[in-house]
């Protein structure tokens, strides 16, 4: 009796289960650390080539790519209401405008462009300018029909970013996680980062948890109660079919999609223990990677899919390991604090972000995977919990009850800046899963 309550205390914290990503002359920004600095940023309206007269397109454009880039963390988005020009009376190229204008509202950077939305695709044409050095620092021009045009903007404010830090922003992704949308059900929703496309994958009376996507973006699994016992559906995305997957080793109570998303790591409980399994995409056992007579939970795949991270008592609380998909002895990583878990490998396979248990509640740390001290990075406020690298391994996507309601919320890594909430409404949002860059 005592091992099965000491496995539904673990699985119910960490699943609720069992509970009802140039110039020495130019103007740079280095990768924040703590202390970093914001630059004040313009992003004038697109100039209207043709059909786009009441500005929609244009509109859809610019408030997705501010919206983008006052969550990067770098900027400072200047008021619009300050602008000297008119984006339909000036121009976009160098030659056509004044970097005085901008200069005089203390911008240091510029983003100016066009649209022509006139017959056939869409086409959107911007530019990131130095404003100090009145240079054109990048452009990209990106075309398709009016449905891509936020898009377009998310990967433009990549664009920006790699431009800015040598590194490509996390934007063009999407973010899963768990809601209960002001009702008692948990439901898998999906939307864009900066919370556009919000899409309900599940709609059942019961408990869904545990998003996981591949690399591509094309498939997640997911835990779901809704055949009235614990399963991993495995969601074609593009097809918008889904597989059941059980086990006979007895009932499945989580699990993660591999980076390929070609093999399933599986915790699966019978008798108060758990282990966890490798099964293919179609839910056949190739090998069980764990046999201890506790429990083992929270897998989570390195980006190149050879190693695991999970949770096991096997020590006699929860700590976090790490081994060979291939198989061969775990390794323990963690030995400060007595209850770690929901482990997440950083895109380089560096680090693991993980929670950690203190006076009743939880706080995102960050440990390097051979081990060694680890960093806090949040700030105690609330419970903080799952947590899930950004594409580019700048940021980390948590759960926080830190404004009373559970809410996704982003934060900067480096400098441990917490930027925003990433849901809003009146349920509770939790399980953040960050896939990686849409169409990689």
């Amino acid at each position: 009796m005592k091992r099965i309550l000491l496995a539904c205390a673990i699985v119910s914290t960490i699943a609720l289960a069992f509970s009802s990503g140039r110039a020495a002359a130019e103007i740079t920004m280095p990768i924040m650390g703590p202390g970093g600095q914001v630059s004040p940023i313009a992003v004038s309206g697109l100039k209207n080539l043709g059909g786009d007269d009441d500005h929609r397109v244009g509109n859809a454009f610019v408030s997705t790519l501010r919206r983008d880039l006052e969550l990067s963390g770098y900027f400072r988005l200047l008021d619009p209401h300050a602008y000297i020009e008119d984006p339909q009376t000036s121009g976009f190229e160098l030659g056509q405008f004044n970097f005085a204008d901008w200069r005089s509202i203390n911008a240091d950077f510029l983003v100016k462009g066009s649209v022509n939305a006139s017959g056939g695709p869409v086409k959107v044409t911007a530019y990131l300018y130095d404003v100090a050095q009145q240079r054109r620092m990048m452009g990209k021009s990106y075309s398709g029909d009016t449905g891509d045009v936020t898009r377009m903007a998310r990967r433009f404010a990549d664009a920006i970013l790699e431009a800015e830090t040598g590194q490509k922003g996390p934007f063009d992704s999407k973010l899963g996680f768990v809601s209960t949308g002001g009702g008692r059900a948990k439901e898998i929703y999906t939307q864009s980062i900066d919370g556009q496309d919000l899409i309900k994958l599940t709609s059942n009376p019961t408990i869904n948890l545990f998003p996981s996507f591949d690399r591509t973006t094309n498939h997640l699994l997911y835990l779901s109660y809704k055949s009235f016992e614990p399963a991993l559906y495995l969601v074609d995305l593009k097809a918008q079919t889904e597989m059941k997957i059980t086990s006979p080793h007895g009932r499945v109570i989580g699990g993660t999609l591999s980076p390929d998303g070609e093999q399933i790591v599986a915790a699966i409980e019978r008798g108060g223990i758990t282990n966890l399994y490798l099964l293919t995409r179609d839910g056949a056992e190739i090998r069980q990677l764990t046999d201890t007579s506790g429990i083992n939970v929270s897998p989570a795949f390195s980006p190149d899919g050879e190693r695991l991270a999970f949770t096991s008592d096997r020590s006699g609380t929860p700590q976090i390991y790490v081994m060979t998909v291939s198989g061969g002895s775990p390794k323990r990583v963690t030995y400060s604090g007595d209850y770690n878990t929901t482990p997440a490998f950083s895109p380089k396979g560096d680090k693991l972000a993980y929670q950690s248990r203190t006076n009743g509640r939880f706080d995102i740390f960050t440990i390097p995977i051979e081990g060694g001290d680890p960093t806090q990075v949040t700030d105690g406020n609330g419970s903080n919990e799952y947590p899930s690298w950004s594409p580019d391994g700048r940021y980390l996507a948590f759960s926080s009850t830190r404004a009373h309601n559970s809410r996704i919320y982003i934060m900067l890594v480096g400098n441990r800046k917490i930027i925003s909430a990433l849901t809003e409404g009146i349920g509770n949002d939790s399980c953040p899963a960050w896939s990686g860059w849409l169409g990689e």
